[in-house]
Parts: C-alpha cells; sequence; structure tokens
C-alpha cells in the first residue's frame, strides 16, 4: 500500500501552507486522493509529485491557469514544452531588460553624481543617450589613429629610402596628423561636471594638457570653478 499524507505533513513535507492545498483542491489542480467521511484529506505519493510540479512550474513564472491546462490536458507534455520554450524567451526578455538597466545604474554610480545632476532629469537623459555616440566616436578615433601609425611608418621607411631629405617632412606630417585627430575628437566630446552637473567644453588646450581616463578628464568647471574628474559626453 503506497504511503499518504495527512494534510499537514503533505504541507510540511512540500514546505507550503495547508490553506494552500485546499486552494489548490477549489481550483481543481489537485484533489486529495482520499477523503474520510469526517472531512480528514489525505494526499497519496502521486499528488505529492504532482504539487512539487506546480511549484516548480509556478518559480518558473508559470500561472495557476497554464500549470491547470497542462494538468488536465492529455497531451500535457508537448503543451509543457511549448510553454517553458514561450516562457524562457520571455524570461530572457526580461534579464536583458534588467541587465540593460543594471549596466545605466553602474554608469550613473561611476559619475558620482552630486545632488545638483540628480535633481536635473534632462542632464541624466542626456547622458545616457549621448553614451552610444560617443562609443561610436571612439571607434572611429581607433580607426584613424591606426591610419596615423601606418603613416608614420611608411614615413619611417621612406626616411631609409631618402635619408635627411624627407625627414622634416615626415615629422611635419606627423605632428599635423596628430592635432588634427585630437583637433576632430575635441570638436565631438563635452563635458559633464559632477559637482554641479553643468555641461561645459574646455579650451582645446585644457583638453589636451588635462590628465583623463577613457571615460574621464580632469578640468576645471567654469560654472563652480571645482577641478574634478568629468564625464565625457559626446556633443549634439
Amino acid at each position: 500500500m503506497s504511503e499518504r499524507y495527512t494534510i499537514g505533513e503533505a504541507a510540511k513535507k512540500l514546505q507550503i501552507s495547508t490553506r494552500t492545498l485546499r486552494y489548490y483542491d477549489e481550483k481543481d489542480l489537485v484533489r486529495p486522493a482520499y477523503i474520510k467521511e469526517n472531512g480528514y484529506r489525505f494526499y497519496s505519493e502521486e499528488q505529492i509529485r504532482q504539487i512539487e510540479l506546480i511549484l516548480f512550474l509556478k518559480e518558473l513564472g508559470f500561472s495557476l491557469k497554464q500549470i491547470k491546462m497542462l494538468i488536465q490536458d492529455e497531451h500535457g507534455s508537448q503543451s509543457l514544452e511549448l510553454l517553458l520554450k514561450e516562457q524562457y524567451q520571455e524570461n530572457q526578455r526580461k534579464i536583458e531588460e534588467v541587465s540593460k538597466k543594471q549596466a545605466q545604474i553602474k554608469h550613473l554610480q561611476k559619475i558620482r553624481l552630486s545632488h545638483a545632476v540628480l535633481t536635473n532629469h534632462s542632464v541624466i537623459t542626456d547622458i545616457m543617450r549621448k553614451e552610444n555616440r560617443l562609443s561610436a566616436l571612439r571607434r572611429r578615433m581607433c580607426f584613424l589613429g591606426i591610419l596615423l601609425v601606418l603613416g608614420e611608418l611608411i614615413g619611417i621607411s621612406l626616411l631609409y629610402a631618402f635619408k635627411v631629405q624627407m625627414s622634416v617632412a615626415v615629422i611635419g606630417v606627423t605632428v599635423v596628423g596628430a592635432i588634427a585627430l585630437s583637433k576632430y575628437y575635441y570638436d565631438n566630446v563635452e563635458y559633464v561636471c559632477p559637482n554641479c552637473g553643468d555641461v561645459f567644453i574646455p579650451s582645446f588646450l585644457a583638453f589636451n594638457l588635462a590628465p583623463h581616463t577613457p571615460k574621464f578628464r580632469k578640468l576645471t568647471c567654469p560654472k563652480c570653478g571645482k577641478k574634478s574628474y568629468c564625464l565625457e559626453i559626446s556633443r549634439e
């Protein structure tokens, strides 16, 4: 004879409440295997496994309505496969959504936003929108930088062929190319002060002399006068 559990024992084994088991019975999801005349409910191992499946599907995000359809359908296994596929895609979409938000939060944390920036919603929106354009600009800069290096290598090889006559020209072209590349980048970026939230464009000289990281440049804000690492963003 297979083992039977009272409603209390079944609830304890499944780590759920007796109220939940009664609710599943009311909704015709899982009925007790046996009910005594006095109303006592007993569950068999088969019902226990069925409830475990329900709880597992609930954890995956399935509604009780979907679960009931699976249990009562004679082709439940095929339906389960389809629903699992659908739920997987939905969960994946949610994961991507959350990951995107997490990346944005992480980015904003790095900026060390002041109260002034946090209360200026338009500044935050601009920062996030311009970040994509700045990434594209940096890729272009990388490509142009490679071209400049290749040009220098060609110039050096020409030095060996034409000796001193070409040295001045090669140095001149290299310097002009570096300045042009720097000016191109300068013309496409601006900075956000982490102290007051002001968006400003420094002078070309200050831009070139300032210490910097891939995302920040140490500049003096023209509005608050504080010198700090300002966030680099793309210009409109």
